[in-house]
């Protein structure tokens, strides 16, 4: 009988010590973790209104580094070739507000009417991809 009751608070003193050594781990791993980049924009969407066919329009986004390390963008793109990005290469650090500068100029007679660009942000942030948009409504001259 004493065997038994022997055996069964080992079990325990076993049982108790690998539950602490996991809950300490699992803090340490968590505190340990890489801080990341992040970015957050002013807004995801640019309206334009009214532009006339072969006008040049600008307008820019604004962006946030919120993270706990520098933002870099690696690659801004537009869509098409009507519209032309403008962004700094140069580490945004954290609490810190970039730009991207957007220039919008539809010069065929097709451009006419209800236009949405895309606009892809690629950085290293935490969400590595950002997918903008600019609406402009072409009209003839």
């Amino acid at each position: 009988m004493k065997r038994i009751c022997a055996i069964i608070a080992l079990v325990f003193a076993v049982t108790f010590c690998v539950a602490q050594n996991s809950k300490q781990a699992k803090s340490q791993a968590a505190s340990a973790a890489p801080a990341s980049a992040e970015i957050q924009f002013d807004k995801s969407v640019c309206e334009l209104g009214t532009v006339k066919l072969n006008e040049v329009v600008t307008d820019t986004f604004t962006f946030t580094s919120t993270g706990k390390k520098p933002l870099l963008l690696y690659n801004v793109t537009a869509a098409c070739n009507c519209t032309k990005v403008e962004y700094s290469t140069a580490p945004v650090m954290p609490g810190k507000t970039g730009t991207i500068k957007v220039i919008f100029k539809a010069e065929k007679p097709d451009d006419v009417g209800a236009r949405t660009k895309r606009i892809t942000v690629d950085s290293n942030a935490k969400t590595d991809r950002v997918i903008l948009t600019l609406k402009a409504n072409v009209v003839m001259n």
